[in-house]
Order: structure tokens, then sequence, then C-alpha cells
């Protein structure tokens, strides 16, 4: 039944990267969930939903930090509005990191 909501990724070949040069004024190249994740305060949020969850590091790997991934490498470095609070590069991720860490405080009050 799992299954059902696991993609089937294919495998990448990696294509060279090409300079920075060639994209027209105003776009960006696509990053890496990796390289978009990386940023120590990135990384600190990461740290505060794994504490909060009760699971093992594969457990978190699995559950939560794929889906994050996936997540990561969808909104790239979109801002989370055009005016409000995480309206910069980056901010729509960031956005997604603290609500997900705040679902897992708020989870830590209630018992289901």
């Amino acid at each position: 039944m799992l299954s059902l909501f696991q993609r089937k990724r294919p495998p990448v070949t990696a294509p060279s990267p090409a300079p920075a040069t060639d994209l027209p004024k105003g776009l960006l190249r696509p990053e890496s969930a990796a390289s978009l994740l990386a940023t120590p305060r990135r990384q600190k949020l990461l740290e505060h939903i794994w504490q909060r969850t009760s699971l093992s590091r594969r457990q978190f790997a699995t559950l939560y930090r794929t889906p994050l991934e996936r997540y990561a490498e969808l909104v790239q470095q979109f801002p989370a509005s055009e005016s409000h609070h995480h309206a910069y590069p980056g901010g729509m991720l960031d956005h997604g990191l603290h609500l997900q860490r705040l679902h897992r405080l708020a989870a830590q009050q209630h018992l289901f």
C-alpha cells in the first residue's frame, strides 16, 4: 500500500554544467536539493525537525528528508510572497521548513 505513494525516479545523468553566462538576465540555473538545503540555517531547521520526530535517522530520511528534498527541488529559489515575510529568493523553501518545524512542535503537544 505504501508503494502507491512512492515515486520511482529514473536514473539521472548529470549534464555538464554550462557557464552561468549562457543564461538570460534574471534566470537562475536549477540547483540540487543538497545545495539548496546546505545552508547552516536550513541545516539547523532540519535538525530541529528531526529532534521533534522520535524517529531514527534512517526513518527520518525516508519519511521526512526525502519529501523535503523533493520540495526543495520543486520550489528552488522562489520567494514565498511579493512583499511579506519570506519575500526573498529561497523564501518559499524557508517558509516550508519553518511550517514543518511548527507542525512538529504542535504535534508534540497533542496525543493522537
